[in-house]
């Protein structure tokens, strides 16, 4: 499990990172689909090579991002045929009596 922050995870899906407007309606609905292209998924080392030490996704099942004062945590991630993925995510509740 990683936690990132929103320009963590900004610099990780590509080019067209989301949006405020993006995050406003995730926060808004509670949840969320990231979609992100195959050219940000990594595949890994090929057989031989030395094994990467960063991650190889952009995101995995338990990870939280951090947007302002709402957290979101990946619920589930799909492959998609072009071998990019679809993160879901849920915001996280707010713990306000802890």
């Amino acid at each position: 499990m990683r936690r990132l922050t929103r320009s963590e995870l900004a610099s990780r899906v590509g080019p067209r990172p989301p949006s405020d407007a993006f995050w406003r309606r995730a926060i808004d609905r509670g949840e969320a689909a990231l979609g992100v292209g195959a050219d940000a998924v990594g595949e890994g080392a090929a057989p031989g090579d030395e094994p990467d030490d960063g991650p190889t996704e952009p995101l995995d099942t338990g990870d939280i991002v951090d947007v302002g004062d709402h957290a979101f945590v990946v619920v589930d991630a799909d492959r998609t045929e072009s071998g990019g993925r679809i993160y879901r995510i849920e915001l996280v509740a707010d713990r306000e009596g802890d």
